[in-house]
């Protein structure tokens, strides 16, 4: 009863460190109404989705298709970061409170779940409370987790993948039947995949491949690990089944939007961003800048900083005790250098093993610097077993290296954007003013303005010509002054290339909202059209044609 009482203290102990690190780093004492956890665009379309999934179920619409972004063609939201299971998850706060406050619980919530789930799997293979602590520290607060934390809600959501790894282990130790592991990993990943796609992917794809490393390694597991794939054959038609009605909507229709064909060439990891951290970090900054702003990718997909202090954990662990997860975590490592080597922000067009996977359906377009989420939940596991192993006279010794490993991962201040409300886009207020079912091409135009925030905050009263939900539809890229006003780029001789897009769309409006920069709204005012300032917004009427 003793030992019961002493292990649900560890959890709950270990359960409220996660949430006062969580709101310390992420929140730092923002407002969860009056300020979005996160910076740029991408947060804003979260917004929009879990207001999107309440509005599409009470109104008896599909979900899963809008025609209210990019008219007349409308997309394919399966393509998208639509993260039904979040939305779901966020209803009530959506309902009560608004989607902001949802968007922001979870955001707040997922490094938390993260690291509690990979806290249970570490003290499972450990058996040592304060080594699981740690251990669930380094996967739901690593470089990758914080570096995606805000801006990427579908990509923290990690708490599922040590789940998924921590029911195989029972499974192979023979603490649970076959039907517990089939339903349980059906669900799982049913839930992975309704979460992010990509990561459900590679999920299964590294899970395969750290059973068969383990096939290799351990001759004396191999019936327990054949048990263990066969219980995988029978979970994959129920785990089909239950995503069944996100597969129908992902192939039904035209798929709408391809990413660009060059990005796992550039969305990788730099090998020194393993020891040189980026400004996401806190001992990044001013010291690292020179170094790490030369590495390739945007900011929140350099997340491969371990530091030197878990390094020398890993390799000391890897040397002297397993060799499985040595050949598992350099291999990890490696792929997630991506198809060729980029090193010091500099292309070496020295080919790697991962271009062998470049062209594999769904997990050749995986983005390598997200691989580092593998190589975390490893690293988490070793540092905890290793913490385990010590001999008594080093117990101390290693708790405290782990500490320190701990402490170098410390990010810098999370950014945060206060919520883009406007007044014009108050419930009601535009349809007052423009009449219902208008097509609006909102400015600032693509990933550049809160457009598709203004969508949610009126209710979805207008369609929009453009929006932002990532990547613009595979119809709309190769039309190249669109793209380049997409992202903000310069607007010289644009005026025919915007006329014909608004005549082609039906535009019926151009509502220029705050934020417009000035080369945009001088562009609208050399048009000569009819212009009204309403409420925090400029109308410019359509002519007809």
């Amino acid at each position: 009863m003793a030992n019961a009482k002493m292990s649900w203290r560890w959890h709950l102990g270990a359960l409220l460190l996660y949430v006062a690190l969580s709101a310390g780093y992420i929140a730092h004492g923002a407002s969860l109404t009056r300020t979005l956890y996160g910076e740029g665009s991408d947060p804003l379309q979260f917004v929009w989705f879990f207001s999107w999934w309440p509005w599409t179920l009470a109104h008896h619409i599909n979900p899963l298709f809008t025609t209210l972004v990019w008219q007349p063609a409308g997309l394919n939201l399966t393509w998208t970061t639509s993260v039904p299971l979040l939305a779901l998850l966020g209803l009530p706060f959506t309902l009560l409170a608004g989607p902001v406050t949802a968007v922001n619980l979870l955001s707040l919530a997922a490094p938390v779940l993260a690291a509690w789930a990979a806290y249970f799997l570490c003290l499972y293979v450990s058996r040592v409370p304060a080594a699981a602590v740690l251990g669930g520290y380094l996967f739901g607060f690593s470089s990758y987790e914080l570096a995606h934390a805000g801006a990427q809600l579908n990509l923290t959501f990690t708490a599922l993948i040590p789940c998924l790894l921590l029911l195989a282990l029972l499974r192979l130790d023979g603490k649970i039947s076959r039907w517990s592991t089939v339903l349980g990993t059906a669900l799982l990943l049913a839930c992975q995949f309704g979460t992010s796609v990509e990561l459900c992917a590679t999920a299964l794809f590294f899970g395969g491949f750290a059973w068969a490393v383990a096939f290799w390694q351990f001759p004396a597991r191999r019936p327990t690990l054949q048990r263990l794939a066969v219980d995988g054959l029978i979970a994959a038609p129920l785990f089909v089944l239950l995503v069944s009605p996100l597969l129908w909507g992902m192939f039904s229709r035209p798929r709408g939007i391809h990413l660009p064909a060059h990005w796992p060439l550039v969305y990788v990891t730099d090998p020194l961003n393993l020891v040189v951290p980026t400004i996401v970090t806190r001992l990044g900054g001013a010291f690292a800048l020179p170094l790490s702003g030369n590495f390739a990718g945007l900011l929140n997909e350099q997340g491969a900083y371990l530091g030197l202090p878990l390094l020398f954990i890993l390799w000391q662990y890897c040397r002297n005790h397993s060799r499985f997860f040595g050949i598992l975590l350099a291999s990890i490592l490696l792929a997630s250098c991506g198809p060729q080597l980029w090193l010091g922000g500099v292309a070496t067009h020295i080919p790697l093993p991962w271009a062998l996977f470049r062209h594999l359906p769904l997990i050749g377009m995986a983005l390598p610097a997200r691989f580092m989420l593998y190589a975390n939940l490893a690293a988490s596991i070793i540092t905890s077993l290793w913490i385990a192993a010590a001999p008594p006279r080093q117990s101390r010794l290693r708790l405290l290296t782990g500490v320190f490993a701990c402490v170098v991962l410390i990010p810098a201040t999370h950014p945060g954007q206060p919520v883009p409300t406007s007044t014009f886009f108050a419930p009601g207020r535009e349809q007052a003013v423009l009449g219902p079912n208008k097509r609006l091409l909102i400015l600032p135009f693509g990933i550049m303005g809160p457009s598709s925030f203004w969508q949610a905050q009126s209710q979805f009263s207008f369609a929009q010509t453009g929006g932002y939900l990532g990547f613009p539809p595979a119809a709309i890229q190769p039309d190249k002054p669109i793209m380049w006003f997409y992202f903000g780029l310069d607007h010289s001789g644009f005026t025919p290339d915007f006329i014909h897009f608004c005549e082609s769309t039906h535009t019926d409006f151009i509502v220029a909202g705050p934020g417009t920069s000035p080369h945009a709204m001088a562009l609208m005012q050399a048009l000569d059209w009819r212009a009204q300032k309403i409420d925090d917004v400029t109308v410019f009427t359509v002519p007809a044609p």
